[in-house]
């Protein structure tokens, strides 16, 4: 029996930054999947990076034009699919999403300015049909997916979407910071002028993003919605990967389940809450870590 797919549209995977997207990424490569092909170093659709990784702009159209949103996910798409050959109005889009990122970088340290967004333009319109034969669907991965759940479920009729999520008191402490840069005002959560009250931020951040992302891709993909927990596909590889597969439509009996498990290592990372004063922390702040699905050792 060769695997199949069971729908037609694409894989999304999103997250916060550092919660193990890579991983899952990799899975679905491994898999066989067309994850895109100008991808970083942590398997980030950079293509997706320049069209939407824009906080400003984002927030601008949510409220007053919609349709720049669903705009930019017909050019990822077509993107994708190797079909893009941009009209005026498309070329005008890409254009003004590259001088905002030529301008400003997509994160708070500037990272993609200067030609970087051109050279995405260009590979963009280079864009070839991936090959049938070698590939079994496709998709992306790009952490900051989850703050476009509502307009992906309404311009793909078949998306469906994997949030990760790793634990709350270890993403306080983390050093990438980058989504509460970018997205923290959209949640009410600002960056402290004090690095002390820095993991406050970041474990609100956390919370109130996942909590959202959850809701929304419930409610509006339901069982096209996978909320997977990084610690326990680290700790029980075989069974969150074999629920993966399940949920992608697939045959776990075609394929490699043992180099599969291999991909899954607890990160160095993992548990360095544990080495910090969690007094720190009001109770409601931990009891938002555990209703998400984690323990907290105090």
């Amino acid at each position: 029996m060769n695997n199949s797919l069971t729908w037609s549209g694409p894989i999304a995977i999103g997250g916060g930054g550092g919660s193990g997207t890579r991983l899952v990424a990799e899975i679905l490569i491994q898999l066989g999947f067309y994850m895109g092909s100008v991808l970083n170093f942590a398997n980030d659709n950079l293509w997706f990076t320049l069209l939407f990784k824009r906080p400003k702009w984002f927030i601008k159209n949510a409220k007053k034009r919609e349709s720049q949103i669903f705009k930019g996910l017909s050019i990822f798409e077509k993107a994708m699919k190797g079909s893009f050959r941009p009209r005026g109005d498309e070329f005008v889009f890409i254009l003004r999403a590259a001088i905002e990122m030529s301008l400003f970088g997509h994160n708070y340290l500037g990272a993609g300015r200067g030609l970087w967004p051109l050279r995405q333009i260009v590979a963009m319109m280079r864009s070839q049909n991936p090959d049938p034969s070698r590939y079994i669907g496709w998709g992306w991965k790009e952490p900051n997916t989850h703050m476009y759940i509502p307009y992906l479920s309404r311009h793909f009729n078949n998306l469906r979407y994997i949030h990760i999520i790793r634990h709350g008191l270890d993403m306080a402490y983390s050093r990438n910071q980058t989504q509460l840069h970018s997205w923290g005002d959209f949640f009410g959560v600002r960056v402290p002028d004090s690095p002390t009250l820095l993991p406050h931020a970041l474990l609100r951040y956390w919370v109130e993003s996942n909590k959202r992302a959850i809701a929304l891709g419930k409610e509006l993909l339901n069982k096209r919605f996978l909320l997977l927990n990084f610690d326990e596909l680290c700790l029980n590889p075989g069974q969150k990967i074999s629920m993966l597969i399940d949920f992608l439509g697939l045959d776990t009996k075609c394929v490699n389940m043992d180099k599969l498990m291999r991909l899954p290592q607890f990160p160095q990372s993992a548990g360095r809450y544990k080495k910090y004063d969690l007094s720190v922390f009001d109770r409601d702040e931990i009891d938002a870590v555990r209703e998400l699905g984690f323990t907290v050792d105090i």
